[in-house]
């Protein structure tokens, strides 16, 4: 059994998002458990960094949906990596007036 400790998270983008859109950055430190009744083995494994892109309704009290998740180590080396990525290919998620300025 993988258990899954969170020792990290923070807000990605956080004035460049529209409104009920969320970046969040989490940080998992895993291990991996054994027990064969009488004894438990716990060993380390690689530490895990995910970037999630949420979205709710901020008007309502509904929980926040994820839209998108990215693993650092897949597709993308580097949680800046991922950040890049938003801002290009997820545009309809940041502010319009970043958009301006960007463009």
């Amino acid at each position: 059994m993988i258990v899954k400790d969170l020792v990290e998270t923070r807000e990605l983008l956080g004035e460049e998002v529209g409104e009920g859109v969320t970046v969040i950055y989490e940080r998992f430190e895993n291990v991996d458990c054994n027990c064969d009744g009488v004894n438990l083995e716990q060993f380390e494994c690689d530490p895990e960094e995910i970037v999630q892109i949420l979205k709710g309704d901020v008007s309502s009290f509904e929980s926040l949906k994820s839209v998108k998740t990215f693993t650092v180590g897949n597709a993308f080396t580097t949680v800046d990596e991922v950040v890049e990525h938003i801002r290009t290919n997820h545009a309809d998620l940041l502010n319009r007036k970043e958009l301006v300025a960007a463009g």
